[in-house]
């Protein structure tokens, strides 16, 4: 009788996993979304991203389902990231939650007005390829740290490039703690002046 019992309460858990349903887009915009029956161990995941290359900015808004490892904690809360090198800059504001369509908001575009903190940064491509970024960038919106390190790139003419960056980071970026893997000794973070 246990069992029985046992089978019918895992047999509901597991057709309850199965059956989030979250909202889904295919355009930019997200203009258009849709309501779809995700993967087990799966959350709901909208996003709003701020792009900034140069004087270039683009926003796209992404609804989908997610898979759980893919969603910074914690589930159910907005949380907003950045990092930016001064030329290029990257902005996102995520939700994950686990109940059905709670996706369907779209998420404000991150914060860009400044917070009053500063950091160094190389102010052009000749600054990042000598290694002499002597210029000061202002912190937007939740950047509250500093990092710097250096990266190797082969563009389409083959020519090796080095490059050292410096810029500004929110904590849930690539390089935020020192036990993340991705963190070496040359991209640690400190914080913002």
């Amino acid at each position: 009788m246990k069992l029985l019992l046992t089978l019918c309460l895992a047999c509901s858990l597991l057709s309850t996993a199965e059956s989030l349903r979250c909202h889904m887009c295919d355009n930019d915009n997200c203009s258009n979304s849709t309501s779809v029956t995700c993967p087990v161990f799966s959350a709901c995941r909208t996003i709003t991203s701020l792009r900034q290359t140069g004087p270039f900015t683009s926003v796209s808004v992404n609804k989908s389902c997610s898979s759980l490892l893919s969603c910074f904690p914690p589930l159910n809360t907005q949380v907003e990231w950045s990092v930016n090198v001064g030329v290029a800059k990257e902005g996102h504001h995520q939700l994950c939650c686990t109940t059905d369509n709670c996706n369907f908001p779209t998420l404000a575009v991150p914060n860009t007005l400044a917070n009053g903190k500063q950091c160094p940064v190389c102010g052009s491509l000749a600054e990042s390829q000598n290694g002499t970024c002597n210029s000061t960038l202002s912190c937007q919106g939740v950047e509250d740290r500093c990092f710097n390190g250096t990266t190797d790139h082969t563009p389409s003419d083959n020519k090796p490039l080095h490059r050292f960056l410096q810029g500004r980071q929110t904590p849930l970026s690539f390089c935020s703690s020192a036990a993340s893997p991705a963190t070496s000794a040359a991209s640690r973070p400190r914080s913002a002046l």
